[in-house]
């Protein structure tokens, strides 16, 4: 499956700090990680196809975590994303790998409708607060689903965002 998804946020992490002192927790913090987004000197096509010239620069992201059903686990299939900007919107690709491509169910499905199928989530913390912000969802046949995240993650389906998004099989997923 292969996933275009325009977006206009900014993603970080933020340190919690208490009255200037540090706050201590059992666990260590979990590493920081950075992407770098590639500058597109023009908008990619939103074709659900890799072959616009900003993908051949943009640097590769391969290091994801599974969300369900085992948060944190590793990825049962490779997963390869890649970030590019203008001055309007921010575009993702995403290559979800699969060995049986055939196999993929896609269903269709209304707008924010969770559909018994593979998906594909982009979450951002524009305030970078890590307590409010965005998700826009994709399954395979293209169903879209986004939402507003308030309140340290109650999530509210009724807003929907103005984007566009197309998805493609092909041999390798």
């Amino acid at each position: 499956m292969l996933i275009g998804l325009p977006l206009l946020a900014a993603v970080t992490l933020a340190r919690q700090v208490a009255h200037t002192r540090l706050v201590q927790s059992a666990a260590p913090p979990p590493p920081v990680r950075t992407v770098a987004a590639t500058r597109a000197a023009r908008a990619p096509v939103i074709d659900g196809r890799d072959d616009d010239p900003v993908w051949r620069e943009a640097p590769a992201i391969t290091e994801f975590q599974e969300w369900r059903p085992t948060e944190g686990g590793p990825p049962k299939l490779p997963t390869e994303a890649k970030i590019a900007y203008d001055a309007g919107n921010l575009y993702v690709l995403v290559r979800c790998l699969d060995p049986h491509p055939d196999s993929i169910i896609t269903v269709l499905a209304r707008r924010d409708y969770f559909t018994p199928s593979d998906m594909v989530w982009l979450f951002l913390d524009s305030y970078h607060d890590r307590r409010t912000g965005y998700e826009f969802g994709v399954n395979p046949s293209g169903v879209k689903l986004d939402a507003q995240i308030y309140n340290d993650g109650n999530e509210d389906f009724a807003w929907d965002a103005v984007w566009d998004v197309a998805t493609r099989r092909d041999s390798l997923g």
